[in-house]
This record gives C-alpha cells, sequence and structure tokens, in this order.
C-alpha cells in the first residue's frame, strides 16, 4: 500500500511523505520542525534530506564497509543523492510543478526518474572523484 501511495503521489512532496512514514515522521519532528523555528522552509528540506542520507544510509550501511575496505570515509553517496533529491522537491513547489494530469504509470515513471537520478548522478560523482 505504501508504494501505491508513493509511486501514485501527484507530486514530489506527496511522493516523499509516503515513501517512509516512519523515518519521515522521526526526521520531521526530530529535525524539519526545530530547524524550522527560524530558518525557511527549503533550506530545512534541504537539510533533513542531507541528514536522512547522512544518518540512516551511508553512516549505517556505506561506511562501516568503506571504512573497513580503505583508508578513510567513503564519498557520502546517499546524501549527495538525498540532496539532489531535495532540491527537486523545492524546484517542483516553486514552479508548482504536479504530476496530477498523468496517467499512474506515468506518474510511476516520472517518480522512478525523480528517485534514482539523484542516484545515478551521485555515482557517477563518486566515479569522477576516486582516484
Amino acid at each position: 500500500h505504501m508504494f501505491s501511495r508513493a509511486f501514485g503521489a501527484s507530486d514530489f512532496t506527496r511522493f516523499w511523505r509516503h515513501w517512509n512514514p516512519f523515518v519521515g515522521y522521526f526526521l520531521a519532528y526530530f529535525c524539519f520542525a526545530p530547524l524550522r523555528r527560524f530558518a525557511p522552509r527549503p533550506l530545512c528540506l534541504i537539510v533533513t534530506f542531507a541528514l536522512n542520507g547522512l544518518l540512516f544510509h551511508d553512516l549505517i550501511y556505506l561506511w562501516p564497509f568503506g571504512l573497513a575496505m580503505s583508508h578513510g570515509l567513503p564519498f557520502p553517496v546517499f546524501t549527495l543523492a538525498l540532496v539532489t533529491n531535495a532540491i527537486i522537491v523545492v524546484a517542483a513547489e516553486r514552479h508548482r510543478f504536479t504530476l496530477a494530469h498523468l496517467s499512474f504509470p506515468m506518474r510511476i515513471a516520472c517518480h522512478l526518474l525523480a528517485f534514482f537520478g539523484p542516484f545515478a548522478f551521485s555515482v557517477g560523482i563518486l566515479l569522477l572523484t576516486r582516484r
């Protein structure tokens, strides 16, 4: 049910609200809301996505294996990808971009592109910066 709600969402903001409700609630309550008291919404959103990438993805999955196999911290692939996702969300909100007029399969395609495109970009940056 979570996937159909997320991929059928009429915009990118709603996609992320439905993507992982547990982590979303935690980040909204402990990161976004406190930041929102003194910072503009777009900045809060970008910082929240960055912390999501760093704490729940890079730090848990990527860095332990990277540290075990190399001499330093690995490139923060998920952090960069999620920051790029946040920028897509902010830009779509600013320009009032919506997927409401598209069919369900087209919404799925748009969400997959917006979801995996930044990860491909991040991996590309990783590959370009490797020694």
